[in-house]
């Protein structure tokens, strides 16, 4: 008996998770948007920066982000899609931010600024909150978490990654909804 309950337990659980957000497309007002005003191109992200091959790493993670999340449909074909994305890293610093009694660096601060643009398929900008998204981590090589300067990149433009797919869909959002600045029209 404990056995069944269990994986009737496990099975609520799966079906909850495979009927999560990401995997829904938004409503407005109740109706979902069709698929045709969800699609999106994602040109790869270009490089302004002294960073060397983030502006790769940044495409790719910013790809698996809006997949991930579901409310946009990507295509590989630009003239196919209803909208489309353009990136690139407008500056990239790092510094140290930590030193012992030695001089020694212990810790070193990471900065990224990704200028991003929405626009639709006849050239149109939609308009966003903010044009560049900053990410900023702090890691040693040294003390505490330890990380070497490759992982705490990927770590930054992961959050790098997921800022800019927030700020393309409630962009996006708003524009096709019809509303600024979170308003609700009744």
């Amino acid at each position: 008996m404990r056995f069944f309950s269990c994986l009737l337990l496990v099975f609520f659980f799966g079906c909850t998770y495979f009927t999560r957000e990401p995997g829904n497309p938004p409503k407005i007002n109740g109706i979902p948007i069709p698929d045709e005003k969800r699609t999106v191109y994602i040109q790869n992200f270009r490089n302004n920066s002294y960073g060397i091959a983030m502006h790769t790493q940044l495409s790719d993670l910013v790809k698996q982000e809006i997949n991930y999340r579901g409310r946009f449909i990507q295509t590989r074909e630009k003239s196919q899609a209803a909208y489309r994305i353009y990136g690139e890293i407008s500056h990239y610093q790092q510094v140290g931010a930590l030193l012992d009694q030695g001089g020694q660096q212990l810790s070193r601060e990471m900065t990224v600024i990704c200028r991003v643009e929405l626009q639709k398929a006849g050239g149109e900008k939609i308009p966003l909150e903010r044009t560049e998204i900053p990410a900023r981590i702090i890691y040693s090589d040294q003390v505490g978490y330890i990380e070497t300067e490759g992982q705490a990149q990927t770590r930054l433009l992961k959050i790098l990654a997921v800022r800019v797919a927030e700020e393309l869909e409630r962009a996006w959002y708003y524009s096709i909804a019809g509303k600024v600045d979170g308003d609700d029209e009744d």
